[in-house]
């Protein structure tokens, strides 16, 4: 009876059922835009509660006590997004108009869309036993976007050349959480997401005409960008100035293990997994030096800053990408997925140590305190948002 209640208890804190949402202003003296960016978090907590304001587990990022590193390979589209359909323009001419596009894996920029293609990669992605991710700047890497794949579930789909093209790359170390660790072992078939944030750089170029040479045109600074494996967002933003354009944009992830169609766990889908992050570029951002691979976002009055300006501020986004996770090691050990994970579950999380376990006799208790600290926690999320 005891071990049932445990078992019970840690379903309960590692699974909280209430979703909570958190919004982001958007200001014009910060972004020259004005409107909102909502996420919902769909009820997903990390390990030891952490959530959508959090970036750390405890004391953060242990070097010392690695449990898991994974690699993240983004793929193609495959078209089985839950998002809706959204009416995307041409860039550069604003015509003609692409209606009733699926979104999948595709990126919302201004009115405009582009298409993550497959072969972007996180690689080292590491995972401390309790739950923290780092990853380093140098081990993210984007493919180029020129393209936009139109598939409006009708017609076959089409690739339309891009005429403003856009290099991204991390100009910072990433760190966040990762949930693998509330799973049963670390390539279980079971629920896991997390996120990372990280500054970001993305370089423009212009094709004059179809196929010619792209040419650099300028570089935006982003600064903590956050990527989620889990949740939607709703981005509500109008450019201020001249007529005003809304960016109105909806997006949700799939969460590792999960089926995109269903939303539940399934066998089919092991491994596959969604992120998606939203913002608005700002006006610009104080920085080290600037112009080089290792420009560096820091605080105004930072020693030698110099001020760098975005000539996209203003214009909103909401990047979808598809993935395969891979796990290549755990408790420090090379794994081999044919092999599955046997191992001590202590190499690889201390989160069932941290947990508290609650007595049989005081268990009636505890229950009635979850409901009202649970309340409580809404209550003050909804307040926050």
């Amino acid at each position: 009876m005891k071990r049932k209640l445990t078992l019970l208890a840690t379903a309960l804190f590692a699974s909280p059922a209430f979703a909570a949402t958190f919004t982001t202003g958007i200001d014009t003296a910060t972004y020259g835009s004005l409107g909102t960016i909502t996420f919902d978090d769909g009820g997903y907590i990390g390990p030891l509660g952490v959530g959508a304001n959090d970036f750390q587990v405890g004391s953060g990022f242990d070097a010392s006590s690695v449990g898991q590193i994974q690699t993240v390979t983004t793929k193609d589209p495959d078209w089985q997004t839950s998002d809706p359909a959204h009416e995307v323009l041409k860039d550069w001419s604003n015509t003609p108009t692409y209606s009733n596009a699926n979104m999948d894996a595709s990126v919302n920029f201004f009115k405009w869309g582009y298409t993550t293609v497959g072969g972007s990669k996180f690689n080292n992605m590491t995972i401390d036993t309790a739950g923290n991710y780092h990853i380093a700047k140098n081990d993210m890497s984007f493919k180029y976007y020129d393209v936009f794949q139109y598939n409006n579930g009708v017609d076959p789909v089409q690739t339309i050349d891009t005429t403003i093209n856009f290099q991204p790359y991390a100009v910072s170390d990433a760190k966040g959480w990762c949930g693998s660790v509330l799973a049963s072992s670390p390539d279980s078939l079971e629920r896991m997401a997390g996120q990372v944030t990280f500054d970001f750089a993305f370089d423009v170029y212009f094709e004059f005409a179809p196929g010619s040479t792209p040419t650099f045109s300028s570089t935006q600074l982003v600064p903590d960008f956050v990527m989620r494996s889990y949740g939607s967002y709703v981005v509500d933003v109008t450019t201020v100035g001249g007529t005003g354009v809304n960016q109105h944009f909806i997006g949700s992830a799939v969460e590792n293990n999960t089926n995109p169609a269903t939303g539940e766990v399934d066998p089919a889908w092991q491994n596959d997994v969604s992120f998606l992050g939203a913002g608005v570029i700002p006006k610009g951002v104080w920085v080290l030096n600037d112009g080089t691979a290792n420009v560096q976002i820091v605080e105004a009055g930072t020693a030698g800053a110099t001020w760098h300006s975005n000539s996209f501020a203003g214009f909103a986004f909401l990047l979808r990408a598809d993935g395969t996770r891979v796990l290549t090691e755990v408790g420090g050990v090379e794994y081999d997925p044919a092999l599955g994970y046997n191992g001590d579950r202590a190499s690889w999380t201390n989160y069932a140590a941290a947990a508290a376990v609650p007595e049989a006799e005081t268990y009636a208790m505890m229950l009635i305190g979850l409901g009202l600290v649970g309340g409580m926690a809404v209550r003050r999320r909804q307040q926050m948002a």
